[in-house]
């Protein structure tokens, strides 16, 4: 099974707490704020949950969960109460020190040759290792509802890298730490821009020009023998019309000249 950040981020987490009365029972925890990636390695190592206040008043401090620390149950983010999962002994378990690891969401995206791709807006992992599976990129929301995303594959990600990018946390201006950025390939420049208005209005455009056209070559396909078959009748109309015309003015003529014979014959009395 696969996750992404934007699908579970600000989701509701509860965690088990069953009841004599009610073994099914579970207990608010907080929200997903922000998936936690390895300083070094393409992995996310889990997520930070935002406690609510207390009295709403005092700040509680947020809860990390490894990425394998919950399952999903009829929807609900459920918390696995078991040692390992939570906190110190997950950063434990991880081998990770929790203040070195990094927040990929919203990190400048620059190629090794420091081209800017635009943020880091989805990352997708895998539920089973926590390994990277791909990263979505935008510009931001305005050009990504126009242009669109692109997304970038394992093998396009050489992960985070400090002294480049854009300020993690307030510091002096010679602190080279203080920055921050997802580096990855050069050809990541190449992958295609996908999702925006732009693409769509494209796709629309094509579609109509080919429905056109194969709306064209219907009519045409059926309109052919339609026509031959309507040119051959009105030709047959034509000639039988005329023929029927011409007969008509051959009688006619026929009486004309009848009538001028008995008209002679009456002038010089005959019968």
């Amino acid at each position: 099974m696969d996750y992404r950040t934007k699908d579970l981020t600000a989701r509701k987490v509860w965690i088990e707490r069953p009841r004599k009365n009610d073994p099914d029972a579970t207990k608010k925890v907080g929200r997903i704020r922000a998936f936690v990636f390895h300083p070094k390695e393409p992995r996310c190592v889990g997520f930070l949950i935002k406690r609510p206040d207390v009295a709403l008043m005092f700040h509680r401090k947020e809860l990390f969960v490894a990425f394998n620390g919950f399952h999903i149950q009829d929807g609900d983010i459920i918390l696995n109460d078991a040692p390992g999962s939570k906190d110190k002994s997950a950063c434990k378990a991880l081998g990770i020190n929790l203040d070195e690891c990094v927040i990929w969401v919203g990190l400048p995206a620059i190629t090794q040759d420091g081209t800017n791709l635009g943020y880091v807006d989805d990352v997708t992992f895998s539920a089973e290792t926590g390994r990277v599976l791909g990263v979505t990129l935008t510009q931001g929301a305005t050009a990504k509802a126009l242009l669109g995303q692109r997304t970038l594959t394992p093998d396009q990600i050489c992960g985070f890298k400090r002294g480049i990018g854009t300020q993690l946390y307030m510091a002096d201006d010679d602190d080279a730490n203080a920055l921050g950025a997802l580096v990855v390939k050069d050809s990541a420049k190449e992958q295609a821009v996908e999702g925006g208005v732009a693409e769509k209005a494209g796709e629309a455009t094509a579609v109509a020009a080919d429905k056109a056209q194969r709306t064209y070559a219907k009519v045409k396909t059926q309109a052919e023998p339609k026509v031959k078959d309507a040119a051959k009748a009105a030709g047959e109309a034509v000639q039988k019309g005329a023929f029927v015309t011409g007969r008509q003015i051959g009688r006619t003529k026929g009486m004309f000249s009848n009538f001028a014979d008995e008209f002679k014959k009456g002038m010089n009395g005959e019968k």
